[in-house]
């Protein structure tokens, strides 16, 4: 003979089933919303065109650049970037068709937002540059470096809502003049490219 008897566990049952299978929703809910972004490391690769003429004939059109863009996220939509890249050219002196080597190490800061639409994230932006340029051949070494300014636009693809990795592609103007001996040289241009984005 029990002293305390069991209360019937009709009551005690709609809570735990309600919890059963609030738990796992929740869990699945949040299994499936994506984890804000604070930033992202970004490898590059593209195509630059100095607009230079005399750039152009001795180094010709065009030429590699790589390099890395981190960016930090400031508020929503709203990212500030640093950017590194190099390029190297090797081209022949317009007179005597001896050899030239060149080096160019820009490095920019600026800000870009961005959009949403499906997966699809447009971008623009502006900023600052420092181009840090290297010129060797007999007739002499430059070793210096100018500023300037750029804008862009591009965008980034989203493979899923948890997806690290996003292709993108972009377009950029830069404006940058450099002095040498009582010339001025023209080392901004176009240039064309695409990477990948690593999200964290």
């Amino acid at each position: 003979m029990r002293i305390f008897r069991r209360k019937p566990a009709r009551g005690r049952a709609l809570p735990l089933l309600a919890a059963l299978i609030l738990i796992p929703s929740g869990n699945l809910l949040r299994a499936q919303t994506p984890v804000p972004r604070q930033g992202t490391v970004e490898l590059y690769l593209g195509q630059y065109h100095i607009a230079d003429p005399m750039f152009e004939t001795i180094y010709h059109p065009g030429g590699s650049v790589q390099g890395i863009v981190l960016t930090a996220n400031l508020v929503p939509n709203l990212d500030f970037y640093l950017e590194i890249k190099g390029m190297v050219k090797s081209g022949l002196l317009s007179y005597s068709k001896e050899k030239s080597d060149f080096v160019l190490f820009p490095i920019s800061l600026g800000i870009r937002g961005s959009v949403s639409v499906s997966f699809f994230s447009p971008f623009a932006g502006a900023g600052l540059d420092t181009y840090v340029y290297y010129e060797k051949n007999p007739i002499g070494t430059t070793l210096n470096y100018a500023r300037g300014w750029h804008v862009q636009a591009g965008f980034h693809i989203r493979l899923g809502k948890n997806v690290p990795i996003l292709p993108m592609a972009r377009i950029r103007y830069t404006h940058v003049k450099a002095s040498s001996d009582g010339r001025t040289i023209n080392l901004g241009g176009f240039e064309f490219g695409a990477g990948l984005a690593f999200t964290f």
